[in-house]
């Protein structure tokens, strides 16, 4: 009985930073009792995105990345494949960059945090018009864009916090 529980919470482990970072994509849709904030609500998806391809890629492979950009996509209600296309575009070259960030400051970890999502959210609201054949206000992009990494140190040191938790001794 008890190998049944060591493989259960194996897997359980294993499945921390997808379970996160979807738990972290339905937050970001809840509409907070904060004035404006809705349509410029942080990419709280992204976030998590962002630290599970640098830190754990190999428990966040392409295709959880893709999966949760779908269900961006619909609880978004954006065009469906945006996210999941970035979202996969993403995790690819945070991946192929995390080596740099490895052993580098937190200043280093969030100036990259900063880069990504400033080309994340202008290539998703690039795409979106392309789509829409309409071009939206950007300010909200950029407003989304300042928030994100204002806010990025607390769910970061939250991430990081479970990640030992989670994985110390494996």
């Amino acid at each position: 009985m008890d190998v049944v529980w060591q493989r259960l919470d194996h897997a359980l482990r294993l499945a921390v930073p997808a379970t996160v970072t979807l738990l972290m994509t339905l937050l970001g849709v809840i509409v907070w009792p904060l004035p404006y904030l809705g349509p410029v609500a942080p990419p709280l998806a992204f976030i998590g995105l962002y630290y599970w391809s640098a830190h754990r890629p190999d428990l966040f492979p392409p295709a959880v990345a893709f999966g949760i950009g779908i269900v961006n996509d619909m609880l978004n209600d954006l065009p469906l494949g945006v996210s999941a296309l970035l979202f996969t575009l993403a995790h690819q070259l945070i991946f192929q960059q995390r080596r740099f960030f490895a052993g580098q400051s937190f200043l280093m970890l969030w100036s990259g945090f900063a880069l990504a999502s400033a080309i994340f959210m202008l290539a998703e609201w690039t795409l979106i018009a392309l789509i829409n054949w309409q071009i939206a206000p950007f300010l909200p992009v950029l407003l989304q864009t300042v928030l994100a990494i204002i806010i990025f140190p607390v769910p970061c040191w939250i991430l990081i916090r479970m990640q030992r938790a989670v994985f110390m001794g494996q």
